[in-house]
């Protein structure tokens, strides 16, 4: 490789390597709507680690994520757990007790209404209808929430447990935990009041149906800008035409626009200017996580399958950090000085050939990064920092092999270039079949494993799949461009003609 050849090829992977920084680490927004900081926001990513609170809030009662979690099981309309069922009957007596006993039936840990029953007195088809719609939008809402360790489970076949991540605010928490539960008809009132509001009315269409709430809105987002966080309606042009038409005279006199689900209304907003756009940016006490939520919510609403069965929570559960305050903190401390360490030997026993290793670990390390926060499943916690760790060993004494090799070949008297040939020839085969190894086990264990262990397995085999690729490839060719620069290759490599290799 040339001079020129290899200066752009450096100049070209150190600018790759700052912009995998850039995106790791800094903020930033991209079509003026959506926020990116991967780095920071993984830190959000597992509820098992935290980050100095000990009593599981930032005293400043901000977004930051530190550790533990809570759980809230939602029971449908007509749905009530056994326990309050007992309650309620022994607070009653003489005829209302009979009336309320003979109201529900018992199913293990539940009592169901009897007139959600259907003739064999199991839940009717009607109700189970309305309660799989409705898992299917907590489902997409908690999976889209886009926080690890966020769970839905369904409890006991008619409840649904949820579970999120603390988020660090109490209003935050459960501002996503209420949008989360709130199901049923998304509808569109303006008024004075949310009870005497008059609703969006719907016309028959040219083919003789009726219009829907998706011939008006199309759906929502959220996104931060500014450092404020905004839920977006986003309407079609009859729905632009209807906005334009209720505010027309708000300029005079201001109109209050109900956004409800259900009979929840979720935003209640205060316009006093005409709306003349197709998209409607709401802000108002939202963190980032409230109006994804509450945007996620009204998206699902517009845009799934309708279910008028509405969910009310109980059995709130707060889950602490498992492995204390502090554990994300020193884990990333004993990273950095692990991966100190090791680049202090490679300069130390190499010299300038130590940048070979600096940039292979930044090309391995920063995407990473990226995988373990882009994958749904794979979060910040003691498997993950073993199996990068692990990652970064494989690439480590793949180069050290591959180091001490040519150094050998160059001391008994061979060119540098072709000291190094000779040492990739030696190891290729070697090194691949280890790295191939590794990923195969990591990956098999991830499908035959359950718990925490798939998750080091998986990601472990990601560090030895990119491991591989970098030792054989990259490495090698980084090797070349640096070295071709060098006017002593030895003093580069730190490499001696008639070394004692016994003593290597």
């Amino acid at each position: 490789m040339g001079k020129k050849k290899s200066a752009a090829y450096l100049v070209l992977i150190t600018v790759l390597i700052l912009g995998l920084c850039l995106m790791c680490f800094l903020p930033f927004f991209y079509g003026g709507v959506k926020g990116f900081n991967p780095f920071p926001s993984m830190s959000g990513k597992d509820a098992l680690l935290g980050n100095g609170f000990a009593d599981g809030y930032t005293t400043d009662g901000g977004d930051d994520y530190i550790g533990g979690g809570y759980s809230f099981v939602f029971y449908p309309e007509g749905v009530i757990p056994l326990s309050d069922y007992e309650d309620n009957l022994e607070s009653k007596t003489g005829d209302e007790q009979t009336k309320y006993a003979e109201k529900y039936q018992t199913f293990g840990e539940l009592c169901i209404e009897k007139e959600l029953l259907g003739e064999d007195g199991k839940p009717g088809e009607d109700f189970l209808a309305a309660f799989d719609a409705a898992v299917c939008q907590f489902r997409t809402r908690v999976r889209e929430l886009n926080l690890e360790n966020a769970a839905l489970d369904i409890v006991n076949d008619y409840s649904v447990r949820v579970f999120l991540p603390d988020l660090g605010n109490r209003t935050t928490q459960f501002s996503v935990f209420r949008a989360v539960g709130t199901m049923g008809e998304f509808t569109l009132s303006y008024g004075s009041s949310a009870d005497s509001a008059t609703p969006l009315s719907y016309s028959r269409k040219e083919n003789g149906e009726f219009e829907t709430i998706n011939d008006y809105v199309d759906g929502a987002y959220s996104m931060v800008r500014g450092g404020t966080s905004y839920v977006v309606i986003r309407f079609t042009s009859k729905g632009r035409d209807m906005l334009q038409s209720w505010t027309s005279d708000a300029a005079n006199s201001s109109v209050t626009i109900y956004f409800k689900i259900g009979d929840t209304v979720l935003i209640p907003l205060t316009i006093n200017e005409t709306i003349t756009e197709k998209s409607l940016p709401i802000s108002g006490s939202y963190t980032s996580d409230s109006a994804h939520a509450i945007a996620l919510a009204i998206d699902t609403a517009v845009n799934s399958t309708p279910t008028d069965l509405s969910f009310t929570a109980y059995s709130g559960a707060r889950h602490e950090a498992l492995f204390g305050g502090l554990a994300l903190t020193l884990c990333y401390v004993a990273f950095g000085v692990i991966a100190l360490a090791m680049l202090a030997f490679f300069f130390v026993r190499y010299h300038l050939l130590g940048f070979v290793q600096l940039y292979s670990f930044l090309i391995y390390l920063l995407p990473m990064i990226v995988l373990i926060w882009g994958i749904p499943f794979l979060h910040i916690g003691i498997e993950t920092f073993l199996a990068v760790l692990f990652g970064a060993a494989l690439l480590s004494f793949s180069n050290i092999a591959v180091f001490e090799s040519a150094r050998k070949e160059f001391a008994l008297g061979k060119t540098i270039a072709s000291s190094v040939k000779a040492s990739y020839k030696k190891h290729f085969w070697g090194v691949f079949d280890v790295h191939v190894i590794v990923a195969l086990l990591a990956f098999v264990t991830y499908f035959i494993s359950i718990t925490q262990l798939s998750v080091f397995a998986f990601t472990l085999g990601l560090g030895a799949v990119l491991s591989g690729l970098i030792s054989l490839a990259v490495g090698r060719l980084n090797w070349a461009a640096m070295m071709s620069l060098a006017k002593n290759k030895g003093a580069f490599c730190n490499f001696k003609r008639g070394e004692d290799t016994d003593d290597e």
